[in-house]
């Protein structure tokens, strides 16, 4: 027999496991159950879901989780829980995984890393570059070098560079004869198995001479590595001057235009090996990178140049020049730049200042009104604290503050139809490159930046982001001399960000921007299966995609979809990595259904298409019960109803009795997701007993339905039958009928139970109850309840009493009005002394307080207010609840009165610009005023503020102006008081004027800007100079903008110098000009000194420009001051000067100035001697020498400090014993030690001289340098000889005692480098001996002695032992000989002796001893003897069982209390496991778990007799168990529940008490379980059990019992209601049309619900509509009654009602005031206003019989009793009749509009234009409606391109855009018979030749071609010419014109047509000579 039952047990638990990371591990544990348990893994208090790695299947009843793939995040503790529907269990096992961080260990340790990485180099042209690095990696890496992210064989040919690799890890990279693309960013990557590493480095390539910065770096395509080119100066070295372009003529020249301010890109694709040298020029001039010129190649290996913001300076044909060792190519384009429609007066102009200066950019548009907008490059600036922008008539003005690096660059003024003016700001300071603004690359490419500062040695630091950046693998920092150089190596978005580059106090900035690469989702998977052969399972199986290797998957997604159910929606049920299978149980859908797969692959860039699985599979989820079955109790006839929830959704069948249950009339099953349900219609009583059971998959559970008797019911009662109304003496009868005829009742009065009585009668007749009473008096009122125990009816009976009537005042309602602070009393009269009386204010109960009396006085009842107010005005009602009366009193305020009388209007005087204050006295505080000006009323506003402060009103006024003054008036409707203001003007001041003369200095041709700002904006000024009043000319203007007064004098003078004074009337305000020449400039000095280098004998020509034709210069040399002599020619010809040296010497070298007072050029010359030749050169130099000698070659040369070169066969030198040095004159070359190698011809190169040395080299004798020695060796070992010859080469022989040795296989003869060696193995006794080595030149001997070795061996070995947890393990072996040091080791690691392992030696015995072991002790034991023997054993030692010493007994406790069970194991660390019923215990507020050394107890707390039962305590070993018996405890009632009979609103309190304290028990009304509420408050103090009910009320009353365990008492509660009846009815009523309609009736109970009928129709409240309640009146109210609300009105209480008729009869409508007729001119507004004697009457406007509609122009609106119409604008065709009509009466006035006249107010000015441009010619008309007509001549302008006609009210404009020539003439315009007229006059622009014609010659019969450019497109055409004759288009003349470009071409030419051909357009003209030549065929 099993004594668990059902519940689940471990049979076999799971095991602590052992794994390598990167393996799978398994767990597994043996569980036993019936039903079959439920069995899931955690980890870290998670459900482990089965997917991915993680799988689980069955095996019986072993269940295994298979981890796939472990790794360290693996380990750790993991719990399997087994479940049924019996019990539950679970057990823990550990996990640990190892090897994870041995093998990253290795991982990290084997592969590559750089040990040194490759240094950043600068060379110089034409120089070999290396890069070295050192490398460590195992295996060796390979290693792959890359430029700029490229393969270097991709881009370099084979013979430019080599890569090799050195012993010891050593890699180099070396590039010959570097060029100018060969400058970039090199990386060196190294890759093995375990991983790869990267570093990088810098090629700069510097010009080589004579070079100087010609051609730009291609190697970088996104950073600029050239310095910045500044302007060109003028001082040049007259002999180097560049060469002529003429490299374009034959080269084809494409035409490229570009509109002035946009950019202009070209593009060159070019190819070649090696890869070509790019150059630009433009016009013969060398163009490199800089801040408008961008010179890069692309990502599409174009070469390109871009010219930013293209200027007309950018004119000119730009050459790319492609040259490598093939040759050389050449691309030409020229380029066109177009000038904007509209153009700035005047530009801006190129600034160059120093760092945190200022810099001011200015400029002038056209018009004053023309906004501009300014830009850095692509950046719109904003004003602020950094740039402040000004505006001065047409001047625009930009500053730019605190001036940086950041701020070099581009700026731009852009007009708003597009027109540019572009400028360029240089800062100089420290930063000499700047970086650029922003960078942008690829992912993986490579961003470089490179900056250049003033100095060498300056403190630098880079940052990114702001973190200081350092170098690192992929971050290279380099420094080379003044240039500075970052580079971001294999960028990724994550590198993005701000780049900074400090130098001390200046700073450049530059946004690096990463684009992230495309990358596309993974491929789907193919070849989809499922196999469906296991039960409530499927298994899904994929193959990954054929491109997966490309594009590898990061994982898989599978999906499901439930079939059938009408959903489309897919949901995701897992996820798996690298799996192509995967096996779906039914216990991972929710619900049991068809389902089908589908599958896709993704990764982090997306995922692939789905790929839906063949078929669909039914799966059943392993559903657990939630929510079991619950046991029925039903009564009879009613329906049952079963519900079971479930874990999982899975279809279940119903039972009755075994008998399966399907859906009927009688038996509905229904199934929502988890929850099934079983309702059965109709109990019988056969039913009763019944077992209802539920059966799914694995899911069985049972309940049972028991059948209650019928309950006794009472028939329903209407509500006039339960509540009676009796007058006093009537008879009260009250019945009820029964379900059942014998069931007996009892019938209570207000809880108090009735009996037959005299005059109470008690009936019962079958079913019918009744009770009778003869005469009803008051006190028969109350609740009367007739019980029938399951069943309560109620009865209410109200006896009513006479009411209470008013008997003064008589009328029900009286008007009362009074003053403010008097006493006011109102008093009523009732019928009766001891009444109830309310009173009422404004509908709600009057509350008594200190400011409000109640008086009570017999039969009289006041209401008194001692002090009245106006808040005391309201409605007032004395309600005896069978009458009221009401009094409307009304509480004025006495008039308003000014404190201060009024006899005669105060005056103020004001000026304007100050703040007036107007206050007076009111005579009461909250009197209202209003303040009027010149009869407007003033509102509160910015500039005029009313206060009001008590009894005081003021007025403020701010700032006053002239508009201010007038009448003000205070108004306060019973006063008036007001104010007469005068404000007059302030005299005008000049504002920020200082005493002393205000004294300004400008240069000539500077302008001159006087400013001065006025008090007043309307005050005129005049100006004087020297107290001459200065009037306006072309020079000279005087200029008003708002408060501002200016004085302009354009390109100042010297004699504009003297005293300038603004005179305004009021003030005056003096300036003291000076006006001086400009400072001397030097055009295009950069401040940088030029240095030349010239030979001795050469001429030295350096000239410059000055900006003043007059400016004298000195020349100086070394600050020697030069003067014109035999060898100095100083010459000055207009602004050039220049200096002439001639026959240069050496001492001539040194500084040369150009000093121009205020400016200097420096140049710095240096004079070379003449050739450098060798002073010993010999015809024959041989020099012979051994080798290892040294050897020295001596070349004298005739100048000191000359450069030389050596060279061996050709090649530079580059040997470790190769040593150069320089003494003077004396250059020599000593090699040392000397090498055979080393033999050749030596040449000193000095390239204008060389010297040649022939060096011999003789070979040197083989001798011993390290001989043999002595040696001694063991039997049977190796022995080894060495010696050491004196060279690497040379043979040697081996002898033993004489004889000749020959190598065997016991004879090894080695040579590596200069040693020699010789082994013997296995050495011998005949091997002693004397051995020798001889070389040709020398010997060596040694003697060999052979030694016996020592023997060492084990007599006895160790045995394997195996032994119990805590038990001692001794190992024992005996070895010979007795003095054998013997070691130790446990798994390979040497014993350390300690308490617990000892090793003892005894002889030949030795012992190892390790006392208690533990089961971690098991190992491999080690005994090692000297290394010459060695034996090993096993120790395993077994975990000792865990046993019950003291068993558990069986225990008896009772309900409530507390049982502890105990046991005893045999071990202090012994694990135990308690359980009830097979169900494992957790500790917790039910079960405390305590241990205590052996002793484990078990504490049950609070027990119930359901903790009864088997309790059990488990070891793994062993198991005890034992019978818990809870006895129940026996509760009594001491005091039962009493009936209590009360009134509504009332508390009623029910109190029991029991035997026992704290026994929980439930109270019950009527059978319903009671919840603790505000209403039903619960309570348990001890033995006593308290229930109150508070603010009673009649359905409260019933039964009400409470219940502990079986016990049960009871008592009823009564609460009594009085009937409803009306106390006041309705009455008929008759209104007036528009007035509020009020109906109103009285309730004898306030909380009655009642509903208003309007002719039996129910009315709802609503906007016009308002039904309300005031205590016990209800009320209806019409807001404004109407015709269609006369009806009958009833209030409906239920059981009783009342009605009235209301009728609302019409009022008269008649025309108060009518329309007044109206006779007004065009374009004013038309008001008629209507006034009636009734409000709210709509009506109806017309004009001349139609209805007038409002529109934007006609405006209707009625206020009260006037109608208004409003007709704005006014027009002739709006007269005519008006007419208002309301109702049925009408007024009439008529409408005359007299039009306006027609004429020209503002004629036409007559005008003069230059052609192409704009020209408005405007007037003004008096009527803005008027229609013209525009004439040129007679002809009439209609709208075209050209021609804009514009209207804007009276305003008339015709514009022409642009003017031409034919435009001339006279233009008028017509208004109906008014015209005039203006002449306009277009001047035409001036034509002249910008790019005149050129020679052509050409081959007969070629075509020729001629070309020129004019200033300007022309319309006209121009005239050509042959040989003085006009030529006309024909086949063989072709004529063409582009804008301003014209060309001519002639075809099939023939020698006779050579002659001059001439081009004549207006002033244009120009000649070139044609050439025709025969061609003579061959």
């Amino acid at each position: 027999m099993d004594v668990f039952g059902g519940a689940p047990r471990f049979l076999a638990y799971p095991r602590p496991v052992v794994v390598q990371s990167g393996t799978d591990a398994v767990l597994k544990c043996q569980i036993g159950g019936d039903p079959r348990p439920a069995v899931i893994w955690e980890s870290n208090n998670i459900k482990i879901d089965t997917q991915g790695r993680y799988r689980v299947f069955e095996d019986g009843n072993v269940y295994n989780l298979i981890i796939s793939s472990v790794t360290s995040e693996d380990s750790g503790q993991y719990i399997c829980k087994a479940k049924n529907s019996i019990g539950e269990t679970y057990a823990a096992a550990t996990l640990k995984v190892e090897g994870e961080a041995q093998e990253l260990e290795v991982r990290e340790e084997n592969k590559p890393r750089f040990l040194i990485k490759p240094l950043s180099t600068r060379v110089g042209r034409g120089d070999d570059a290396v890069f070295s690095c050192k490398l460590w990696g195992n295996p060796r890496p390979d290693v792959v070098w890359e430029k700029d992210g490229r393969k270097l064989h991709e881009i370099f040919e084979s013979t430019h560079f080599s890569v090799g690799c050195q012993d010891g890890g050593w890699f180099q990279l070396k590039i010959f004869k570097t060029r100018a693309p060969d400058g970039g960013v090199y990386t060196c990557k190294a890759r093995n198995e375990f991983g790869e590493g990267l570093a990088g480095a810098v090629l700069l390539v510097d010009a080589g001479p004579g070079q100087g910065d010609d051609g730009n770096r291609n190697g970088y395509n996104n950073s600029h590595w050239k310095a910045q080119q500044g302007k060109q100066r003028s001082g040049r070295l007259m002999s180097n001057r560049l060469r002529d372009d003429g490299m374009t003529k034959s080269t084809k020249v494409k035409m490229f235009a570009v509109t002035e301010g946009k950019h202009a890109k070209f593009r060159c694709f070019v190819t070649g090996k090696p890869k070509p040298e790019i150059i630009w020029r433009k016009d013969g001039r060398l163009i490199l990178s800089g801040r408008r010129y961008l010179c890069y190649e692309d990502r599409e290996g174009y070469f390109t140049l871009k010219v930013l913001y293209c200027k007309q300076k950018d004119n000119g044909v730009y050459v790319c020049a492609a040259s490598n060792t093939a040759g050389q190519t050449l691309s030409a384009v020229h380029l066109t730049v177009k000038e904007p429609p509209v153009r700035f007066k005047q530009p801006l102009i190129d600034l160059e200042v120093w760092e945190r200066d200022l810099a001011v950019l200015e400029c002038e548009v056209p018009e004053d009104s023309v906004p501009i907008t300014w830009y850095l490059e692509d950046r719109r600036l904003q004003p602020g604290a950094k740039y402040g922008m000004e505006e001065w008539g047409t001047k625009r003005r930009l500053t730019i503050r605190d001036i940086g690096v950041d701020d070099d660059g581009i700026y731009l003024c852009e007009m708003p139809d597009g027109g540019r003016s572009i400028a360029e700001v240089a800062v100089k300071g420290t930063i000499v490159r700047k970086l650029p603004r922003k960078v942008d690359v690829l992912e993986g490419e490579n961003a470089a930046f490179c900056v250049e500062v003033e100095e060498e040695e300056m403190d630098i630091h880079w940052y990114k982001e702001g973190v200081e950046l350092r170098e690192t693998h992929q971050t290279i920092l380099k420094s080379f001399g003044r240039t500075h150089i970052l580079v971001f190596v294999n960028t990724n978005p994550q590198d993005s960000g701000l780049v900074m580059f400090f130098v001390g106090r200046s700073k450049t900035s530059s946004q690096l921007r990463v684009k992230a690469a495309k990358h596309s989702p993974p491929s789907c998977p193919v070849s989809v299966q499922i196999n469906t052969e296991r039960a409530n399972a499927a298994l899904l199986s994929w193959v990954p995609a054929q491109d997966s290797r490309k594009n590898p998957p990061s994982g898989y997604v599978l999906e499901r979809q439930e079939v059938g159910t009408g959903s489309q929606e897919w949901l995701q049920c897992l996820t798996t990595d690298s799996a192509t299978s995967v096996e779906i149980l039914g216990d991972s859908v929710p619900c049991e259904a068809d389902y089908r797969f589908r599958i896709c692959s993704v990764n982090k860039y997306g995922k692939s298409n789905n790929v839906e699985f063949p078929r669909a599979v039914h799966l059943v989820p392993v559903a657990r019960i939630q929510a079991p079955l619950q046991d029925a109790l039903v009564p009879e006839g009613q329906d049952a109803c079963f519900t079971i929830e479930l874990s999982a959704s899975v279809i279940g069948t119903w039972f009755l009795n075994g008998t399966q249950l399907q859906d009927d009339e009688r038996y509905t099953t229904r199934r929502s997701r988890t929850h099934q349900s079983l309702r059965i219609r109709g109990v019988r009583e056969t039913d009763n007993g019944a077992e209802i059971t539920f059966i799914a998959y694995g899911i069985r559970d049972s309940a049972a339905l028991y059948i209650q008797a019928p309950l006794v019911k009472f028939s329903p009662l209407s509500e006039m039958d339960r509540n009676k109304f009796i007058e006093e003496g009537n008879p009260i009868v009250l019945y009820c009928e029964l379900s059942d005829p014998a069931a007996p009742v009892h019938w209570y009065k207000n809880g108090v139970e009735l009996q037959t009585t005299e005059g109470l009668h008690i009936q019962s007749e079958g079913t019918m109850r009744r009770i009778v009473i003869q005469s009803a008096e008051f006190s028969h009122s109350g609740v009367y309840c007739c019980d029938a125990i399951d069943d309560v009816i109620r009865f209410n009976v109200e006896v009513e009493e006479p009411p209470v009537r008013i008997v003064s005042p008589s009328q029900s309602q009286m008007e009362l009005c009074q003053q403010t602070s008097e006493r006011m009393v109102l008093s009523c009269e009732i019928s009766r002394a001891n009444a109830l009386v309310r009173w009422y204010r404004d509908g709600l109960e009057v509350e008594e307080n200190k400011n409000l009396i109640l008086e009570v006085d017999g039969i009289y009842r006041r209401l008194i207010i001692p002090e009245t107010s106006v808040q005391d005005s309201a409605e007032y009602v004395c309600d005896t609840a069978d009458d009221s009366v009401t009094f409307f009193v009304n509480i004025a305020e006495p008039p308003v009165r000014f404190m201060r009388p009024r006899k005669m209007a105060s005056v103020v005087e004001r000026f304007a610009g100050e703040a007036m204050v107007l206050d007076c006295e009111v005579s009461r505080a909250n009197a209202e005023v209003t303040w009027k000006r010149n009869g407007e009323e003033v509102e509160d506003s910015r500039k005029v503020t009313i206060l009001e402060d008590v009894v005081l009103r003021q007025l403020t006024v701010h700032c006053l102006s002239l508009e201010d003054a007038g009448q003000y008036v205070c108004d306060a409707k019973d006063d008036v008081m007001d104010f007469q203001v005068k404000v007059k003007e302030l005299p005008v001041r000049i504002l920020g004027k200082t005493d002393a003369t205000a004294e300004k200095k400008f240069l000539v041709s500077d302008d001159i800007i006087l400013v001065c700002e006025l008090s007043r904006a309307n005050a005129s000024v005049s100006w004087y100079k020297d107290s001459v009043l200065i009037d306006n000319d072309t020079r000279v203007c005087c200029e008003e903008q708002g408060a501002f007064r200016s004085l302009v004098v354009l390109s100042a003078e010297l004699e504009d110098s003297g005293e300038y004074s603004c005179d305004a009337g009021d003030d005056k305000m003096l300036f003291c000009i000076t006006v001086k020449e400009p400072p001397v400039q030097i055009i295009g000095n950069s401040g940088t000194p030029e240095q030349h280098i010239l030979v001795a004998g050469d001429d030295l020509i350096l000239e410059c420009e000055v900006s003043r034709p007059n400016c004298p210069v000195q020349w100086l040399w070394n600050s020697k001051l030069l003067k014109s002599e035999d060898r100095i020619k100083i010459d000055s010809c207009d602004v050039v000067r220049r200096l002439v040296l001639s026959g240069l010497q050496p001492s001539d070298s040194g500084k040369y100035i150009c000093d121009a007072i205020d400016d200097k050029m420096i140049t710095l010359v240096e004079v070379q001697q003449p050739p450098v030749k060798f002073v010993n050169k010999q015809p024959n130099n041989n020099i012979s020498a051994c080798e290892n000698e040294c050897v020295s070659l001596c070349a004298i040369v005739s100048q000191e400090r000359a450069n030389v070169r050596w060279l061996k066969d050709g090649r530079l030198l580059n040997e470790d014993n190769v040593h150069i040095s320089i003494d003077g004159a004396n250059h020599n070359l000593t090699i040392n030690p000397l090498k055979l190698s080393n033999a050749g011809v030596y040449v000193c190169d000095a390239n204008t001289d060389e010297m040649s040395f022939t060096v011999i080299v003789k070979e040197i004798k083989a001798t011993f340098s390290l001989p043999l020695e002595n040696i001694t060796g063991l039997k049977g070992s190796m022995l080894t000889l060495r010696c050491e010859l004196s060279k690497p080469k040379g043979d040697v022989q081996w002898l033993k005692n004489g004889q000749e040795i020959s190598p065997s296989r016991r004879h090894t003869i080695r040579a590596q480098g200069r040693e020699r060696s010789f082994a013997i193995h296995q050495l011998a006794d005949e091997d002693a001996g004397e051995y020798t080595c001889e070389s040709t030149d020398d010997r060596t001997s040694t003697v060999v002695t052979v030694e016996t070795p020592r023997t060492v061996e084990f007599i006895a070995e160790l045995h394997n032992i195996t032994v119990r947890e805590g038990e001692d393990a001794t190992f024992k072996c005996v070895v010979s000989p007795e003095d054998t040091h013997l070691t130790w080791c446990l798994n390979g690691e040497r014993v350390h002796q300690d308490d617990r392992l000892t090793v003892i030696s005894n002889g030949l015995c030795h012992t190892f001893c390790i006392k208690k072991c533990r089961v971690s002790d098991s190992a491999r034991v080690t005994a090692d003897a000297e290394g010459l023997a060695v034996s090993q054993a096993n120790l395993q030692v077994q975990e000792q069982q865990v046993l019950f010493t003291k068993s558990m007994a069986p225990l008896t406790a009772e309900e409530f209390g507390e049982a502890t069970l105990e046991v005893e194991v045999s071990l202090d660390s012994g694990e135990v496991q308690w359980m009830r019923q097979g169900v494992l215990l957790h500790p917790g507020a039910k079960y405390s778990l305590k241990r205590k050394g052996r002793k484990h107890t078990l504490t049950v707390h609070k027990l119930a007799v359901a903790d009864r039962g088997i309790y059990s305590c488990e070891s793994l070993h062993d198991r005890t168990q034992a019978q818990l018996t809870v006895e129940p405890r026996k509760v009594t009632i001491n005091t039962g529940l009493k009936d209590i009979w009360t009134t509504e609103r009332e508390t009623a309190s029910f109190e029991v008490v029991l035997s026992h304290a704290d026994v929980p028990g439930s109270w019950l009304r009527n059978g319903v379980q009671l919840k603790p509420t505000k209403h039903w408050r619960i309570s348990t103090k001890g033995h006593v059990h308290s229930l109150t009910v508070s603010n009673l009320a009649v359905e409260d009353t019933g039964s009400f019992s409470f219940c502990v365990e079986n016990l049960r008492t009871s008592a009823r509660l009564v609460v009594r209601e009085p009937p409803v009846t009306f106390l006041r009815h309705l009455e008929d009523q008759k209104f007036p049309e528009g007035s509020v309609v009020s109906i109103e009736c009285e309730l004898s109970r306030h909380n009655v619900d009642v509903r208003w009928m309007k002719n039996g129709a129910e009315v709802k409240p609503g906007k016009d509509q308002r039904i309300f309640a005031m205590g016990r009146k209800r009320f209806l109210q019409i807001m404004k009654g109407v015709v269609g609300d006369s009806a009958q009105y009833t209030c409906d209480a239920a059981d009783t009602s009342t009605s009235c008729t209301i009728e609302i009869y019409e009022r008269e409508v008649l025309v108060v005031q009518g329309l007044q007729d109206q006779d007004i001119q065009e374009d004013q507004n038309a008001v008629f206003v209507c006034d009636l004697s009734v409000e709210d009457v709509p009506g109806e406007w017309y004009r001349n019989g139609d209805r007038i509609q409002p529109t934007s122009s006609i405006k209707i609106r009625q206020e009260g009793t006037k109608h208004f119409l409003l007709m704005v604008n006014v027009r002739g065709e709006d007269s005519g009749e008006i007419k208002f009509v309301a109702r049925h009466v009408e007024s009439v006035a008529s409408l005359k509009v007299e039009e306006l006249p027609v004429n020209i107010v503002n004629p036409l000015q007559d005008q003069t234009v230059v052609e192409r441009s704009r020209v408005l010619l405007d007037c003004t008309v008096s009527n803005p409606r008027c229609s013209i007509r525009w004439y040129k001549g007679p002809t009439v302008i209609l709208p075209s391109e050209r021609f804009e006609i514009c209207s804007e009210g009276c305003y008339r404009k015709l514009i022409i855009q642009p003017v031409e020539l034919r435009d001339q003439g006279t233009y008028s315009v017509q208004v109906g018979e008014y015209s005039c007229s203006a002449h306009l006059t277009v001047e035409a622009q001036s034509v002249v030749m910008v790019r005149p014609l050129e020679d052509v010659e050409v081959g007969a019969p070629g075509d020729a071609c001629f070309q020129c450019e004019i200033s300007h497109p022309v319309l006209r055409a121009p005239v050509w010419s042959l040989r003085g004759e006009q030529l006309q288009p024909s086949a063989t003349v072709f004529l063409e014109k582009m804008g301003p470009i014209h060309r001519l071409t002639l075809r099939e030419t023939a020698p006779d047509m050579s002659g001059e051909v001439g081009f004549t357009l207006g002033p244009a003209c120009s000649t070139a000579k044609l050439t025709v030549r025969q061609v003579i065929p061959d």
